[in-house]
Order: C-alpha cells, then sequence, then structure tokens
C-alpha cells in the first residue's frame, strides 16, 4: 500500500505543475546543449562501476583515500578517450560527488600556471598537465597560516651561484597542509612562499614545485609530504588533503611563474603592475565555488522537496489535501504551512544562486580577458565581490541542507538520504577559500575605499556601488523610507532593490565614519579588528543585494526578446520565475529584518505587510514545488537518496539499503560470543 501510494502521491504532484519543465531546465543551465551535454556526461560517469556509491558508507580513511586515487585515474583516462574539456571535467566532477586527489590539478594547478606563467612557462608545464604526465595541486595554506598571505612562513630564497631557489619550511608550522592532492596523488605543486633576495622580503609568490620522483613516485629527499588525516564529519574522505615540509629544496629560477612578478639571472626583482595580481586563482575557486553552492543546495531541496511529497504524518482538515485522493490518508508533510515556509525560501534561494553564479563566471572570465591585455581596472571589484559572494553563499548553502535535512524528520538523519555526504561535502567550504567571517573583510575594506571616492570623484564610483552616492546628502537619506503604501508594491523590483541600496548606502557609510572617527586603519590589525562585526554585516548585505539584482536582471532577460537565446524562457515559466525572484528579495530582507528598520526605512506596517506578502508567495508556489525541483535536473544517479528518487518509491529504496549494511551480513553479529553471550549467562540461563 505504502510503495504504490508514494508513486501515485509523486506523479500527481507533476500533474499539477503550471509550466513547461523542460523549459525551466533548460533556462538553469543557459540552454539545451548545456542540458543535453550535462546528461551525457552524467551518464558517462555512471555507467562506470569505479563510480557507484553503493559502498561508500562503509569505507575507511584508508580505503576512502585509496578509491579516491582511482576514481581520479579514471576520471582522468576519460578525459582524454572522450578528448572532454574543462567545463566537462567540473560536470564530471559535480556527477562523481566527492571531491578527489585529482580535483586541484585541474582546478588551480592548470589554471594557475596559465593566468600567471609566461608563454614559456605555460608551454613547459600546461602539455603534460593535460596529458596527466604530471599531476599537480595548489599548496598556499599553512599549519600555522592561511588567507593571510603576508605572513606565510615557507620561503623561497633565490641563490644566485647556482640560479635557482631554495624551498624552505622554516618551522614545522610552516608546513604546507590542507592541501587537496597532495598526501598520495601529486607530483608537482605550485606553492605560494615568501620570495626573498639579499635578505629582502618581496611577499609571496607562485613557484612551480617538484614533489615526487616521476619515476618511483618517492618523495625527494628534501620534501617531507603525506596524508593529514580524516576530516569532520567524513567530508572529502576520498581527497587526500595532505602536508609538505621542505628543507632546503632546490628548483630551477624559471619555476617562479613570471608573467607579472620577474627575477633575473642577477637576482633584479621586478615587481608586477598591481600588488593583487596573483589574487587571480583565490577569484576562480571561489566563484567556481558560488556556482556549485547552487548545484548542492538545488539538490538538497530536491530530495526533500521529493520526500516531504510522499511523506504523510497525522490528519489535519484544515490543511490542503487533494480532493481526488483518498480522504482518509493522512495529510501529505508538504501541505503543512510551516514546511512550505521553511522549505519554498530555500528553492528560491537555489534559483538565485544559479543566477549569481553565471553572472560571477563571466565577471572572472572577463577579468582574465582584461588582465591579459594589461588591463586590471575591475580587479580590485572582482576579487572583492567574489570574496563576498563566496562568505554569504557557502553560508547559505550549508546551512539550507542542514535545515532540508531537518525537514525530513526521523528518515532525515540517515545516511541513506543522500543528505549526510552532501553536508559533509559543504561545511568545509565555510572555512577553505577564505574563512567566511574573516573574508568578509575584503568587501569591507572595497567598500571603505569606494565611500571615499564617492566623496571626492563621484562618477568614478563602480556599478555595483553607485548605492552609496545615494548617501551624499546625508539629511535627505535620513529622510527616505520605504515607497511601499500597498502589500503589492513589494512585488515591484524597483522597491525591492531600493531597500537593498539603502541598508548597503547605510551600513557602509557607519562603517567608513566609524573607521574615521577611531583612527583605524584596515592595514593595522589592531585598530582594524574592532570593526570586524560590522565588516560582516556590510559584506553579507551587499552580497545579497548583488544577489537580489542578478536574479531579477535573471528574469528580465528571460522574457526579453532581445536577449540572447538561452537566457530566455517561455511565459508559464518567467511567471513562475517571477515569483521565486520575489520570494528570495522579500525573504531575504524578512530575515535580516532589524537592518531595515533600525533607522525607520520600514515603518510596523510596512513590516507587517512584507510578512502577509511572503506567506502569499510561499502558498503560491504550493502546486509548482515538485516541477521546480524537477527542473533542477539532477539523475538518480547524482543524488543517490532512498528517499527523493525521481519514482518517489521512498520506503521501499530506505528498507533495501539497510539490508546493505554490513552488520546485516550475518544471523548473529560479530561480538556476540566475545561479549553479548558472556553477559547474558553472568548470572545463569534464562528460561523464557
Amino acid at each position: 500500500m505504502a510503495e504504490s501510494q508514494n508513486k501515485k502521491d509523486l506523479a500527481h504532484a507533476r500533474t499539477k505543475v503550471s509550466f513547461n519543465v523542460k523549459d525551466m531546465t533548460n533556462f538553469l543551465y543557459q540552454g539545451a546543449a548545456n542540458v543535453d551535454q550535462r546528461r551525457y556526461i552524467m551518464d558517462l560517469v555512471a555507467k562506470e562501476p569505479i563510480f557507484n556509491k553503493d559502498d561508500w558508507g562503509w569505507l575507511s580513511h584508508t580505503d576512502a583515500v585509496k578509491r579516491g586515487i582511482a576514481m581520479s585515474t579514471r576520471l582522468a583516462e576519460l578525459m582524454m578517450e572522450h578528448d572532454l574539456n574543462d567545463l566537462d571535467f567540473a560536470t564530471m566532477m559535480e556527477a562523481i560527488d566527492d571531491t578527489l586527489p585529482i580535483v586541484l590539478h585541474n582546478g588551480a594547478f592548470i589554471p594557475v600556471i596559465t593566468a600567471q606563467g609566461t608563454e614559456e612557462q605555460i608551454e613547459k608545464w600546461i602539455p603534460p598537465a593535460q596529458k596527466f604526465q604530471i599531476i599537480g595541486c595548489y599548496a598556499q595554506t599553512e599549519l600555522g597560516h592561511g588567507s593571510n598571505l603576508s605572513c606565510l612562513e615557507t620561503t623561497a630564497t633565490f641563490i644566485k651561484e647556482t640560479d635557482e631557489w631554495e624551498i624552505n619550511s622554516t618551522t614545522f608550522t610552516a608546513a604546507k597542509w590542507w592541501i587537496g592532492g597532495l598526501g598520495a596523488l601529486c607530483t608537482h605543486a605550485v606553492v605560494q612562499a615568501r620570495l626573498f633576495i639579499d635578505g629582502k622580503d618581496y611577499g609571496a609568490h607562485v613557484f612551480v614545485v617538484p614533489l615526487r620522483s616521476l619515476d618511483d613516485h618517492k618523495p625527494f629527499p628534501t620534501v617531507q609530504v603525506g596524508d593529514i588525516g580524516p576530516k569532520a564529519y567524513n567530508g572529502f574522505n576520498k581527497m587526500d588533503n595532505g602536508f609538505a615540509r621542505f628543507t632546503k629544496h632546490r628548483i630551477p629560477r624559471e619555476n617562479m611563474l613570471m608573467r607579472f612578478s620577474k627575477v633575473s639571472r642577477d637576482g633584479v626583482f621586478t615587481k608586477p603592475p598591481h600588488a593583487k595580481l596573483s589574487y587571480g586563482s583565490m577569484v576562480l575557486l571561489r566563484s567556481v565555488l558560488i556556482k556549485q553552492m547552487a548545484l548542492y543546495l538545488s539538490r538538497a531541496t530536491t530530495v526533500t522537496t521529493r520526500y516531504l511529497t510522499v511523506r504523510r504524518q497525522f490528519n489535519n482538515p484544515t490543511t490542503r489535501n487533494d480532493a481526488d485522493l483518498n480522504p482518509g490518508l493522512e495529510t501529505q508533510v508538504i501541505n503543512y504551512p510551516m514546511v512550505q515556509n521553511r522549505l519554498f525560501p530555500m528553492i528560491a534561494q537555489a534559483y538565485a544562486l544559479f543566477a549569481a553564479g553565471s553572472v560571477m563566471m563571466e565577471m572572472y572570465i572577463n577579468l582574465m580577458t582584461s588582465i591579459s591585455t594589461g588591463n586590471i581596472d575591475a580587479l580590485a571589484e572582482v576579487h572583492a565581490m567574489s570574496s563576498a559572494l563566496k562568505s554569504y553563499c557557502t553560508t547559505i548553502g550549508a546551512a539550507g541542507t542542514e535545515e532540508s535535512r531537518k525537514l525530513m524528520g526521523g528518515h532525515g538523519f540517515s545516511y541513506f538520504t543522500g543528505l549526510a555526504h552532501l553536508f559533509a561535502s559543504i561545511v568545509p567550504s565555510n572555512t577553505y577559500e577564505g574563512d567566511n567571517y574573516v573574508l568578509t573583510q575584503q568587501m569591507a575594506r572595497y567598500l571603505l575605499k569606494e565611500v571615499k571616492t564617492a566623496r571626492t570623484s563621484p562618477e568614478k564610483v563602480t556599478p555595483y556601488s553607485r548605492y552609496l552616492l545615494l548617501a551624499l546628502n546625508k539629511p535627505a537619506f535620513e529622510r527616505t523610507t520605504c515607497a511601499v503604501a500597498r502589500p503589492e508594491d513589494w512585488l515591484k523590483p524597483e522597491i525591492q532593490l531600493a531597500a537593498f541600496e539603502h541598508r548597503c548606502a547605510r551600513l557602509a557609510f557607519e562603517l567608513s565614519d566609524a573607521v574615521d572617527a577611531a583612527g583605524a586603519d584596515p592595514a593595522n590589525s589592531k585598530t582594524w579588528s574592532d570593526h570586524n562585526i560590522e565588516c560582516y554585516r556590510i559584506s553579507h548585505a551587499h552580497a545579497q543585494y548583488t544577489m537580489v539584482l542578478w536574479f531579477i536582471k535573471a528574469v528580465k532577460d528571460a522574457q526579453d526578446p532581445a536577449a540572447d537565446e538561452e537566457r530566455r524562457a517561455e511565459p508559464a515559466s518567467v511567471k513562475v520565475l517571477e515569483i521565486l525572484s520575489n520570494l528570495h528579495a522579500l525573504h531575504t530582507i524578512q530575515t535580516n529584518l532589524v537592518d531595515f528598520v533600525e533607522d525607520g526605512y520600514l515603518s510596523p506596517a510596512q513590516c507587517l505587510s512584507l510578512r502577509a506578502q511572503v506567506k502569499a508567495l510561499v502558498a503560491s508556489l504550493a502546486d509548482d514545488a515538485i516541477g521546480l525541483v524537477d527542473a533542477f535536473d539532477h539523475p538518480d544517479f547524482l543524488l543517490n537518496s532512498a528517499l527523493g528518487a525521481s519514482d518517489g518509491d521512498a520506503y521501499k529504496r530506505l528498507w533495501e539499503k539497510a539490508q546493505t549494511e554490513p552488520l546485516n551480513k550475518r544471523e548473529v553479529c560479530d561480538g556476540y560470543e566475545e561479549y553479548i553471550r558472556p553477559l547474558l549467562k553472568k548470572h545463569g540461563d534464562f528460561k523464557m
């Protein structure tokens, strides 16, 4: 009964969807061609036995790393066999659904050399890297230091006599640490180290450093390298996060990447045109993370929405039930308003993340194109934007996945939901590529400079900071209030954006005034740290503003005949996208309401109408929830979820998964003779 009813519930939910799911999928992935290619890659991975996920829950750390190496090898082979590109590689990693030792080879090692190497260095290193004759990683973080490049302890000292660099870990805390691929797989690393010439420190630079012999894979005598051990939540279990400690390890002078900074044979240092050009690799990784959070949160909400559609609990006569189904059935959990108000805004967030991920990657690509021609004008803004969005998006990605699990009740705690593995993959993103709290200082510092520009040369303020001009006339700004007169006014994009812009401008100028009043210097950690809480507020406020702005623009493009075809959608899809955009914007205001009311911008009546509008938007999505998550187009192989599979047969799948538990392979469990029997017989036999 339960199994057939589960399938009926999910199938019936799909009949009520108001839009063409295929059209929505094409919109999300920017064209049918991209959807087809993604499905092709997903199917390619699913057919490979090495990528089967059935035993993942039982693997020890050592076994998992070995599996990760085997999976990395097959991944490399598939790349070459099918002549796949970098986008295909990213899709393969999405389908494999685990972070493998090889991921930073394509994700950082090759891009860093391509971006920061000379033409000669690219010609030397990239062809063998593409053929996997060498395998690399990106080594920045140390045991004692992470994001603070200026205080890294690893040194690269120029030895004029031999025209070499001497890479040295000055103390044990200088050991490179947490480096993906370093523990077992990689032969080379691009290493961030402080450059010294004749005793002078020229700051952090990047060097291509051989680690292991290409003949027998043994570490070189001057390199101590290994795995750092298991991680929290079994996250990144197949990734060999490693350490490396260098003892006067010699490499040629040409192994310093010299597209921007240069060191001549006689030891003359030429500085780069911009001090932060080396940040390109971090901008790339942070930009990728934003799109990755879209994929992660969309998977979590897919599993949860499907399960809550087939899960029935209690019988609430006041809660909406489908009249054509058996009235004696319990209520579908997804029909409870509290559940909808927790779940549907996260679906809207996932859609907003898709839009943000696309724009952020476009910004990165445009930046790299500009840098290649010598134009670095956009570097500061893109670096700050990627920092702010990385912090905010990974925060909501992790929080949303955990909330999705909690929405599923008791069964949500099972590994077989697929969410435990997903959560373990997401949580580390709150720390790597910049701690989410520390990272917000990047956007804050950028906005402080923009405030000064606004006050002196307002025409030079960058596009995404132009809201600062609103606050130049302080008396007029302080009198500004929200223009909402009727509840439906909240659905106007211009009113939504005005609210976010007002909030951002106020917080930026308040931070600027506080820093000036205290005589604080962003370069002085002692005075600057007092303002870090305010940095967090303005950074996340700016990230939320751009997320709302980009989602609104994506919906506008979807209905614009002049927009690129792959960005357009059918009218029925656009109608639902508008609801999602409105819900995303208004729910974000609602969850951060204190920032919008503390200066009187919103009135109590406007707050009440805002909450009412959020509830109405949530309720309006009830029939479309299943279609919205189906449009994410995640195959069952990727979801790996007993409760979130596309056919809805949740309980049967969960039962079958439990039977695979190794404890169940024997009629009497291991340990009975050693422990259970002696306890039971300690005081003699008991007759039942």
